[in-house]
């Protein structure tokens, strides 16, 4: 809750309002700070229930995951969810199948793809925009995958946790730049904790040291490094940023 607390100040003092994609089991735990995004002019959506891997999943499992997610987060705040984020983008060309689930269970718009292939998740060749799907099961879902700059073949992630602590300022600003002028909306996010430069300290002696180092490269100057970002380009909640992109 401090972690939030502390992204929350940050987000007042530069006058930008977020969306925050919400663990079902958070909300069920922590429904005042979830009813607390939305009195700040924060929207809140479903990171899904557990923080497991969709992959991971039967389709019994998922269907099950999605609704607790909707509904705990639904409850939490009182308001309706329509947007849902899996843990670690874990839809991947080998679970596409679980998009018509998402659908089913309520969504209108999924941002659970990674638009280019790492070594941990995304799809090779996935559209870098925004894209209305038409899915097997005759349902449509909005499909708004995180930000990805593309120089003819070469991809760079530029959508925020890692990639914004460890690549050079200048350019993310100038990649970020680059995809609103091109019509796209540049979709980022981080984590309360990356604004919480020792937080990863808690973790030693549980996790390899490799894993920590790579934890703490740049959260120092996490904090500065978005403030820049937020003077530099404009920034809103997902729901605005779509809508004014005639999506929504």
């Amino acid at each position: 809750v401090r972690k939030c607390d502390r992204l929350l100040a940050l987000l007042d003092e530069c006058g930008v309002k977020a969306t925050f994609f919400v663990q079902g089991l958070v909300a069920e735990a922590f429904p005042s700070l979830v009813r607390t995004f939305l009195q700040q002019g924060h929207e809140v959506q479903s990171h899904e229930h557990s923080h497991r891997p969709l992959f991971a999943m039967s389709r019994a499992e998922l269907e099950r995951e999605l609704e607790f997610s909707r509904k705990t987060v639904e409850d939490a705040s009182g308001a309706k969810v329509t947007m849902s984020r899996a843990q670690d983008f874990s839809i991947d060309r080998q679970n596409l199948w679980a998009l018509d689930l998402v659908a089913a269970a309520g969504f209108e718009v999924d941002s659970s793809i990674f638009p280019m292939r790492t070594k941990r998740y995304g799809i090779t060749g996935w559209p870098a925009g925004p894209s209305r799907l038409r899915l097997q099961s005759g349902a449509v879902l909005l499909e708004a995958p995180v930000a990805v700059l593309r120089y003819g073949a070469v991809c760079l992630p530029v959508a925020g946790g890692g990639y914004f602590r460890l690549l050079p300022r200048a350019l993310l600003r100038s990649a970020l730049a680059s995809i609103t002028a091109a019509g796209r909306p540049a979709i980022v996010y981080c984590h309360p904790y990356e604004i919480s430069p020792r937080e990863i300290d808690e973790f030693k002696g549980r996790v390899s040291p490799t894993f920590l180092l790579s934890q703490r490269m740049g959260r120092r100057h996490f904090r500065t490094r978005i403030r820049h970002l937020f003077d530099a380009v404009p920034f809103g909640r997902m729901d605005t940023v779509l809508a004014n992109a005639g999506l929504l």
